[in-house]
C-alpha cells in the first residue's frame, strides 16, 4: 500500500462507522412498544354530607336537600334521614319538629351522587344571637380555612370537627391572630373518633382575640369543619351565623357579594412565615378601581390585619386582593341595625355546576328576589383586552321542573348583582315556587379567566353571603398498570 493510501485509512475508517451508523438509524423499526394505560374520569358514585347543628339546641334547624348537575344518569339511593327524594333534580326542605343541636349526614350512592348537595339555615332567636345563619353541609377533606371569628367576653366562636362514620382523625388546629400565631392548648393531635364531633371553644384555646382565623389540617384521615361565631351577650345579640369555608391560600384573592348598608371590615389571613403585603381593589360593574385610602395592607407572619372598608360600598360588589405571598380573606358586614352580620369570603372558582339554595324553610324564609354576585378575574390587570365570560342560569321547582333560564355575560375585571327573578324570566307565582337555581359556568376561549359567585341569602330575621361551589360530579381514576411477574 502506497503511504498515501496509508494516510488516507484513519479518514476511510471514520467515514465507513459514520455511515454504518447512518445506515442503522435508517432501517431501524419505529418504537412500536404500546402506550401505557391513561387515566379515566368516571363518575362520582358516592358522597356523604354533614349538616352541623347549633350547638345552642333552642332552634329548630331546616335543612334543603337536592340533586342537580348529573344529566342522564339514574337517581342515586339517598340516606336523608327521613327526607323522600323522588326523581332526579328533586329538592326537599326539612324542618325539625322540635328544638335540637344534633349534626344530620346526608349520603347518596349510584351513578349521580356527584349532584347531592344540601344547605341547613336558622333563624335564632335572641339568646342564641338572633339573625340569618346558613351553613354549606360540607363533605370530608383534609384541609380548612376559616377567617373572620374572634375568642373575646363580648363575641367567641366555635370550631366544630366531624369525622367520617367509618373512619377516625387526627386533627392540628392553628389560631392566627393580629399578631401572629396564637399560642395555644390542645390544638395539636386533636383526636376525631369515627362518626363523631369534636368542638373547640376558640376562648377556650386562645381567649381575648379580637380577630382569629383559623386553620384546619388532618393529619390523618379526613374531617368536615365548620366555624359558628356569634355573640357571647345574649342581652345584646348581634347575630349568630356560620362562617363560610374560605378557599386555600392563594396570590389572588376574589370575595364576591360585599357592600350595603351597615359597617364592612376587611380581615386579612397571611400563614406564611414572613410578612406577607396585599393590595385591595374594590370590583363594580363599571371595573377595577383602587381604594386609594387602602393601597396596601400588610400582614405580619402568621397574622390577621384588620382594615375598615369605605361606607359607601355598593351592595354586590367584589374586592379584590393581590398579595406578594398566599392569603386567606374574609369581610365582616354588620347590618346598620347592628343585629346581623353576613361574612364574605374568598371563593373558589367555579369549574362546574353550582347550586344556589332559594328555599330555606319557613324559618329562614328567603326572600326569592336575593341577589347573586358574579365576578370575573382580570389576569393581567395592565392589558386592555376584555374576556368575557357567559354564565347559564336555570331556576327548579321542587319537583324538578324548569321554571325559567337566562344566561349572565360578565367582562374580566367586573362584578355583576343579579336580580334572579328577573333574569330566569319569572312571574310573581313562579317566583315563589322558586326552590334552587344551578349556575353553570360554559366552556369557551374565555375558560381560562376565573369566575366566582356568591348567593346573598336575605330574609326578615337578617342575611348570609354563600361563595358558590362547583359540585364535584367526576374523579379522575388512575391508571392501572398490570403487573408483570418475571420468568423464573
Amino acid at each position: 500500500m502506497s503511504r498515501r493510501l496509508l494516510g488516507l485509512a484513519p479518514v476511510l475508517v471514520v467515514v465507513l462507522v459514520a455511515a454504518t451508523a447512518l445506515g442503522l438509524v435508517a432501517v431501524r423499526p419505529a418504537d412500536t412498544t404500546p402506550a401505557g394505560p391513561s387515566a379515566s374520569t368516571v363518575p362520582v358514585e358516592a358522597r356523604t354530607l354533614t349538616c352541623f347543628g347549633l350547638r345552642d339546641g333552642s332552634v329548630r334547624p331546616t335543612v334543603a336537600v337536592g340533586l342537580a348537575g348529573v344529566d342522564g344518569a339514574d337517581p342515586p339511593a339517598v340516606d336523608a334521614g327521613g327526607l323522600g327524594l323522588g326523581d332526579l333534580g328533586d329538592r326537599s326542605t326539612w324542618t325539625t319538629r322540635r328544638a335540637t343541636s344534633r349534626d344530620a349526614t346526608i349520603a347518596a350512592q349510584g351513578p349521580a351522587a356527584g349532584g347531592l348537595d344540601a344547605f341547613s339555615a336558622v333563624a335564632p332567636d335572641r339568646s342564641a344571637g338572633g339573625g340569618l345563619a346558613v351553613q354549606h353541609c360540607a363533605e370530608p377533606t383534609r384541609r380548612w380555612w376559616f377567617v373572620g371569628a374572634a375568642s373575646t367576653s363580648s363575641r367567641s366562636g366555635t370550631l366544630l370537627l366531624r369525622a367520617p362514620d367509618d373512619a377516625e382523625a387526627v386533627v392540628d388546629v392553628v389560631l392566627h391572630g393580629s399578631d401572629g400565631v396564637l399560642d395555644t392548648v390542645g390544638t395539636q393531635d386533636v383526636p376525631v373518633a369515627a362518626g363523631s364531633t369534636v368542638s373547640l371553644g376558640l376562648a377556650d384555646l386562645a381567649a381575648g382575640v379580637g380577630q382569629v382565623a383559623v386553620e384546619v389540617e388532618a393529619s390523618r384521615g379526613t374531617v368536615v369543619a365548620a366555624v359558628v361565631d356569634g355573640r357571647a351577650d345574649a342581652a345584646d345579640p348581634t347575630g349568630a351565623e356560620w362562617l363560610p369555608a374560605a378557599a386555600s391560600p392563594t396570590e389572588t384573592v376574589l370575595l364576591p357579594g360585599v357592600g350595603g348598608p351597615g359597617r364592612s371590615r376587611l380581615l386579612i389571613a397571611n400563614p406564611q412565615e414572613r410578612t406577607a403585603v396585599a393590595r385591595p381593589a374594590l370590583v363594580t360593574e363599571n371595573g377595577r378601581a383602587v381604594l386609594p385610602e387602602l393601597a396596601s395592607v400588610q400582614v405580619p407572619a402568621g397574622g390577621v390585619s384588620a382594615v375598615e372598608l369605605p361606607a359607601d360600598v355598593t351592595p354586590g360588589s367584589t374586592v379584590e386582593l393581590r398579595a406578594d405571598a398566599p392569603i386567606s380573606a374574609a369581610v365582616r358586614v354588620v347590618d346598620a341595625s347592628g343585629s346581623d352580620f353576613a361574612a364574605a369570603v374568598g371563593a373558589s372558582p367555579l369549574e362546574g355546576p353550582a347550586v344556589l339554595p332559594v328555599d330555606l324553610g319557613a324559618a329562614a324564609d328567603v326572600d326569592p328576589a336575593s341577589t347573586l354576585t358574579v365576578s370575573a378575574l382580570l389576569t393581567d390587570p395592565e392589558s386592555q383586552t376584555v374576556r368575557t365570560r357567559v354564565v347559564a342560569l336555570r331556576g327548579f321547582e321542587a319537583g324538578g321542573a324548569t321554571l325559567g333560564s337566562g344566561t349572565l355575560e360578565i367582562d374580566a375585571g367586573t362584578s355583576r348583582t343579579v336580580d334572579l327573578v328577573e333574569l330566569l324570566g319569572l312571574s310573581q307565582s313562579e317566583a315563589g315556587d322558586l326552590t334552587h337555581v344551578v349556575a353553570r359556568p360554559r366552556p369557551g376561549g374565555a375558560a381560562t379567566v376565573p369566575v366566582v359567585a356568591a348567593f346573598s341569602a336575605t330574609s326578615r330575621a337578617g342575611a348570609s353571603v354563600l361563595p358558590l361551589a362547583s359540585l364535584r360530579t367526576t374523579v379522575t381514576a388512575p391508571a392501572l398498570v398490570p403487573r408483570v411477574a418475571p420468568r423464573p
